[in-house]
């Protein structure tokens, strides 16, 4: 009873209502589907509406399967930009070039069927042979325009296929260049990201990689899928020198870069100032003039504490050898062409400088007063030949 009651209620009538209603349905004559009259049709029209007994019977009384209309398109194109399998299959059976050319964009119907996202007729067309490497007019070849209309799951299948994921157009444009410029969504970048795609190509005309191509259309999910899942570098500079962290720079704060991209951005930037700050110093010609010049006058003064140091034979050898190797990357950073003109006189300089050194600590308080002041005669007077060996005219 209470079954019964709600039941009526949710049937908004009472059981003997819906009964009676039921009846007439039960007894209503059913409405016989309409039919289609094709016999109109030509076989263009017959291949486009599906209609595979016309196309039957024009084909079975002559017509030629590869016979194009006047822009070059064949019958296969109809039927597979239409996604008629079974037309597709009668066609294939009866001869049909599988690769043919034809339209404006001299697309083969495995491009006509990409273009569309027909799976179940890329299917067909592939198992048949068709050649998803060809390029169009455009010079896209099939997986490229899987991508650029969003096509994930003909993407794949391209791939399982055995299409290169990096394969490049006839501009340089890669599958995931076409994703990360033309669609938003996160596929299928993020699919060609997972199945190998490199992120670091650059295309022909303008040395973009697909970070670049993401950020000139502002494609925040491709942007951040790129940076975040893909390690796309943002220091690759395109023909123009713009790399992606420069392109981004201007644009923080804004709504369509997220939080996480945005550090990403302003730790990269941080860095780049640290090393900027580092460049520019071992640019400066006043620091690098100073380098040449008291390089040697450090160097000596090391390698006499290495001599002096009471220690081991082969410790004193490993440290020369780290001296030598430190006085040499000090050298390829700092010094230039100059290096020849400095370098003698700076270690004449430094030669004299810490013989002095030498004397007057160690020498001078053993030796009479005498001797100090034949000592400094001679040496003034090498003082004058080095000048004018120096500054006179050869």
């Amino acid at each position: 009873m209470y079954q019964s009651a709600c039941h009526a209620a949710a049937g908004g009538c009472s059981t003997q209502e819906r009964n009676d209603r039921d009846g007439l349905i039960t007894h209503e004559s059913a409405v016989a589907p309409v039919e289609h009259d094709y016999s109109g049709f030509d076989i263009v029209k017959a291949t486009q509406y599906g209609a595979i007994g016309r196309v039957k019977e024009l084909i079975e009384a002559g017509w030629d399967v590869n016979q194009p209309d006047s822009e070059t398109v064949t019958l296969l194109h109809w039927a597979a930009i239409n996604n008629r399998k079974d037309i597709i299959k009668y066609f294939l059976d009866k001869g049909a070039i599988v690769d043919a050319v034809g339209g404006e964009l001299n697309a083969t119907p495995l491009h006509w069927a990409t273009r569309q996202g027909h799976l179940g007729a890329v299917v067909l067309l592939l198992a048949a042979g068709a050649d998803p490497s060809l390029r169009d007019a455009e010079g896209c070849s099939c997986i490229h325009l899987a991508a650029q209309f969003g096509h994930t799951a003909l993407v794949a299948y391209f791939i399982a296929r055995g299409v290169n994921p990096d394969l490049q157009d006839r501009g340089g444009m890669t599958a995931l260049m076409w994703a990360a410029w033309k669609i938003s969504a996160l596929d299928p970048v993020r699919l060609l990201l997972t199945l190998g795609a490199n992120p670091s190509l650059a295309d022909h005309t303008h040395g973009n990689t697909a970070l670049h191509w993401a950020i000139l259309a502002r494609n925040a999910t491709a942007v951040s899928t790129l940076i975040l899942k893909g390690k796309a570098s943002l220091e690759i500079p395109n023909l123009r020198g713009d790399t992606p962290l420069t392109m981004l720079q201007p644009h923080l704060g804004s709504i369509w870069i997220g939080s996480k991209v945005s550090e990403k951005v302003r730790e990269l930037t941080q860095q780049s100032q640290r090393r900027n700050i580092i460049v520019r110093m071992t640019h400066d010609k006043r620091l690098r003039w100073w380098s040449m010049i008291a390089t040697p006058f450090l160097v000596f003064y090391l390698a006499g504490l290495i001599f002096c140091a009471e220690t081991l034979i082969i410790i004193k050898i490993f440290l020369l050898g780290c001296l030598y190797a430190l006085s040499h990357a000090v050298g390829q950073t700092l010094f230039d062409e100059t290096l020849m003109a400095l370098l003698p006189l700076s270690v004449y300089m430094a030669t004299k400088a810490w013989f002095y050194v030498t004397w007057l600590t160690y020498i001078a308080p053993t030796v009479s007063f005498l001797a100090s002041v034949s000592f400094l005669t001679c040496s003034a007077g090498l003082w004058v030949c080095f000048l004018k060996s120096w500054r006179g005219d050869p």
